[in-house]
């Protein structure tokens, strides 16, 4: 640091015949320099103060910050070398000096121990990074190959690079390995050699070719390709810590950014508050969580897709602006893909997940789900009892908190909301022994709850991303960019899908032994051209070492939460008497599937693609997680208890006591009753109420009857005080005739969700 004195004929016209003496660094002097009244502005500062003094910029990007020339003050690429670095591959940015990789970005995993980790900052933390999922891949990596027959089980053994864990014990840690050795390219022939054909590689090999490709992107080792919207992100500590928009473009007031260009942070500030979008500029792949969580879903293609969808209206990872939809049915006021209620609440992704989740604990996961400590429990509570504001594994859930009232809350920590959370056990308590959600949750005469065996979101999931007919074809004799070295090497990858579905339930056993949602996970079929242009494996599907089909099928939670969901009616996990479609719809629940989705592959072999199990309960998938419990299909006695409690076919899309989305009570009850039958239409509105989609509910909350004009038709929170009520129950206190008077009268279930409705609150969304 040194001084930089500005003369007094400067500043005499501004505050007099005075020297100001600013302590700046030269890095300032450029990034935050004085404007004409001795005030400077540019660059945010980065980082907090630590013990009350703030970090230089050479604290974490190294340089010379006496120098006041920029190629002494500067660490520069090296002679020849691409000073460009934020779209290189592993191998690429491990040859890149570390002086000047640190430079660009100080919080890389190959240099972040000498900046963020330096000074006995972050150093532990740096370390615990590296050996995290999201550093690793290890269970990407594990179970798609042991499906393809290139290792044993689905415990991970390749990881980014080699790794290992010096406190591994076997059987301490469930879902745990003692290291990893580094994933490499598979070496495989390409175009003939003296008019030759090459030998064919094992299947396993070319799936690995398949990863080393195409999915060996999405770690923190790497900037990724950040060259579409949407990807943009930093590598390393920074890839969450440092928040990028989706055009990549820098919104800093430091003067000398290219604003224009991407990829730069939205300003120079490290946070803690990491928005849902810097998440998914990772998280849109695999499970899908990211765009689900925000209500998106991928579209199958071209022609694929339903007639009426509404699409985002935004490119996003390489894809067109109508490829994420963002509704299925625009002819109806419902939206059935949803975002989850966390994200309309306001929440994001850090408010669940915390530091254990995201840092890591120091040990190498085979299975995502053993690596999160948070569950819906954490923050609700159980059917027994109210949160104890910890996580599964003990620790304490900083963002929440108790009032002397016993309410528990939430403090979001990117919009500082404070969010009430609802408790299990009060509601439970609250509710009648016959209410439909006494029956759901609450514990029956024997002791029972359905919360012992299943996860949340096996009834509250909105929807589940389900995609059917994978297909991957490898040509041989074309290259492509090696995600490991960055090479142009031999073996092109492509991939198509044939289904999306939203609305498919297959439930299957966790490793915490709850029966929750499932989807396909590599149900792939690959086609192989050798570089002569001869298909050597036609439509095939893997196999694992034992010879068993390598389709994959895992357990998973969909971030697509609901308070209300199409999954939790009865009669998608019970039976109906005598109802074909009731039968249909378990077998699918029931992982037996159906007649939908039928691939046929190279040798004319049919794959029921929504099938996990066949009637005599033998697995047909492989799932790859064993620890501490085999994450599989229902067993043949969960199946059989599920099919033995009747239960009555619904008269109401919902149950009747549930709170439910006015877009639900719309197009179940309003439009077909109400403005459909030309009495509460727009063009003909009966008494001047117009129950038409376009104007309800703003007809009904707070407005007055014209037949009763001292009653308000919906008081909100108020059921007792709703006007509306006394119109359509059998029995009330009414001016003019019951409605509707046209058709049947509504159910008594359709009277219970308007209740229900006005009691929540009489919200129009």
């Amino acid at each position: 640091m040194r001084a930089l004195c500005l003369s007094t004929l400067m500043l005499a016209s501004c505050w007099g015949p005075e020297t100001v003496v600013l302590e700046r660094s030269s890095c300032l002097s450029c990034h935050r320099p004085v404007d004409t009244k001795g005030q400077p502005h540019g660059i945010e500062k980065a980082h907090p103060q630590i013990a009350g003094k703030d970090l230089s910029c050479t604290d974490c990007h190294g340089g010379n910050g006496g120098a006041y020339k920029q190629s002494e003050a500067h660490v520069l690429a090296a002679p020849g070398a691409e000073p460009y670095v934020k779209n290189l591959t592993l191998g690429e940015l491990d040859d890149v000096p570390e002086d000047y990789l640190r430079f660009i970005n100080p919080g890389d995993l190959r240099v972040a121990a000498t900046s963020c980790g330096a000074g006995g900052c972050h150093g532990d933390l740096v370390e615990k990074v590296k050996t995290n999922q999201m550093a690793t891949f290890s269970g990407e990596l594990g179970v798609a190959r042991y499906r393809a027959g290139a290792q044993r089980s689905g415990a991970s053994v390749k990881g980014i690079y080699d790794a290992r864990d010096p406190s591994f014990r076997v059987g301490e840690v469930p879902g745990t390995v003692g290291s990893l050795a580094k994933m490499e390219e598979p070496r495989l022939a390409g175009a003939p050699v003296n008019g030759e054909h090459p030998p064919v590689g094992e299947l396993w090999e070319y799936q690995d070719l398949y990863l080393t490709k195409a999915c060996m992107r999405c770690h923190l080792w790497s900037f990724g390709d950040n060259k579409f919207p949407g990807d943009f992100r930093s590598s390393g500590c920074t890839a969450c810590h440092m928040n990028y928009s989706n055009d990549g473009l820098s919104q800093s007031a430091d003067p000398t950014v290219v604003h224009d260009t991407p990829a730069h942070p939205k300003r120079h500030e490290l946070t803690t508050a990491v928005t849902t979008e810097q998440c998914m500029h990772c998280h849109y792949r695999g499970g899908r969580i990211g765009p689900s969580f925000m209500g998106m879903r991928e579209g199958a293609g071209a022609g694929l897709d339903p007639p009426n969808v509404a699409t985002s209206g935004e490119a996003l990872h390489g894809h067109d602006a109508d490829y994420y939809i963002v509704d299925e049915d625009t002819t109806n006021d419902h939206d059935e893909t949803p975002p989850d209620d966390h994200f309309q609440a306001g929440m994001d992704c850090i408010d669940c997940h915390t530091s254990h989740d995201l840092h890591g604990d120091g040990h190498l996961y085979s299975d995502s789900n053993l690596a999160v400590e948070v569950r819906c429990q954490t923050c609700h509570g159980t059917a027994d009892a109210p949160s104890d504001l910890k996580t599964r594994l003990g620790n304490p859930m900083k963002s929440l908190s108790q009032d002397d009232t016993g309410e528990i809350w939430l403090t979001t920590k990117v919009k500082k909301l404070r969010l009430r959370v609802p408790q299990i056990k009060p509601a439970i308590d609250s509710a009648a022994p016959t209410s439909y959600l006494h029956r759901s949750m609450g514990r029956d005469e024997s002791g029972f709850s359905h919360l012992d065996t299943m996860s949340c979101d096996a009834c509250h999931s909105g929807w589940v991303p389900t995609c059917y007919g994978c297909h991957v074809e490898v040509d041989m004799g074309s290259n492509q960019r090696s995600l490991i070295s960055g090479n142009s090497t031999v073996g092109r990858i492509a991939g198509s899908r044939r289904w999306v579905a939203t609305d498919d339930l297959i439930l299957m056993f966790s490793t915490d032994g709850r029966i929750t949602p499932s989807m396909p996970a590599e149900r792939m079929f690959m086609t192989v051209f050798s570089g002569s242009g001869e298909k050597v494996v036609d439509k095939q599907i893997r196999r694992s070492m034992s010879g068993d089909d390598g389709h994959g099928h895992r357990a998973f939670h969909p971030h697509t939460t609901q308070r209300w969901s199409p999954f939790m009616r009865c009669d998608r996990c019970h039976t109906v008497a005598q109802d074909e479609a009731n039968a249909a719809l378990l077998d699918v629940v029931m992982g037996f599937g159906s007649e939908r989705y039928i691939e046929t592959d190279g040798d004319g072999v049919e794959h029921r693609l929504d099938q996990v199990q066949t009637r005599d309960h033998e697995p047909i998938v492989l799932v790859g997680h064993d620890e501490p419990l085999v994450s599989g299909p229902l067993t043949a006695a969960v199946v059989a208890r599920m099919r033995a409690v009747v239960v009555v076919a619904a008269d109401c899309p919902v149950p009747g006591d549930v709170a439910v989305p006015w877009s639900i009570i719309q197009d179940s009850i309003m439009t077909p009753s109400c403005s459909s039958a030309r009495c509460h239409s727009s063009a003909d509105a009966a008494g001047g109420l117009d129950l038409s989609a376009e104007a309800a509910p703003a007809s009904l909350v707070n407005r007055p009857s014209t037949l009763h004009g001292d009653a308000l038709l919906v008081v909100p929170g108020d059921p007792s005080k709703s006007y509306l009520l006394n119109k359509i129950v059998e029995t009330a206190e009414r001016s003019g005739q019951r409605m509707p008077t046209t058709g049947d009268p509504l159910a008594p279930c359709q009277i219970d969700m308007i209740r229900g409705w006005i009691r929540a609150g009489a919200r129009g969304d």
